[in-house]
């Protein structure tokens, strides 16, 4: 669950709960004492409420933040999947393998990788899902046109919180 749906749910939750316990407090089926805690605990609960949505909002502007950021950055950045396929892509990435997003997503990095160098892309890449940290190298980047071009990776392992690789973060510029 991504923070923007963790925010989400939790605000949609505790205004559920809110609205059963104002229900609650209307049908007058309380006792004196009851009545009076479960008003206290709405208070509390309103209280709760606002320091969530100020939060939620924090979590959201912060999300567009890093999403600008990814997207619009000068360096071509990639993320892919345990199974070596494009997931993000920002703008210069794009730009680099001359495509669009929507012609990306989903497909292999590999296919953009010159046959030559192929080999060695994959066995590095598949060290990096096996537990490598980080590694860099140069490779030939066959884009969707144009002729191929000399790049350099930078590559990190994205790690699962429990064990294992969830994915590759890739930096690529062109080699100087």
């Amino acid at each position: 669950m991504t923070p923007a749906r963790s925010s989400e749910w939790l605000l949609t939750t505790v205004s559920a709960v809110r609205e059963l316990m104002v229900k609650r407090l209307e049908a007058d089926s309380l006792n004196p004492d009851a009545k009076r805690e479960m008003e206290i605990a709405l208070e509390e609960l309103d209280v709760m409420w606002e320091e969530l949505q100020g939060q939620a909002a924090l979590l959201e502007r912060e999300n567009e933040r890093y999403a600008e950021f990814f997207e619009y950055s000068p360096d071509a950045y990639l993320v892919t999947d345990v199974g070596g396929n494009m997931r993000e892509a920002n703008q210069a990435a794009l730009e680099l393998l001359a495509s669009h997003r929507e012609g990306i997503i989903g497909q292999p990095l590999s296919h953009y990788i010159a046959d030559e160098d192929r080999v060695s892309f994959l066995t590095r890449t598949v060290s990096l899902m096996l537990g490598g940290k980080s590694l860099a190298w140069q490779a030939r980047l066959k884009p969707a046109a144009g002729a191929p071009l000399l790049v350099e990776f930078s590559v990190r392992a994205i790690p699962l919180k429990k064990s294992g690789v969830g994915g590759l973060c890739w930096l690529i510029r062109p080699a100087p």
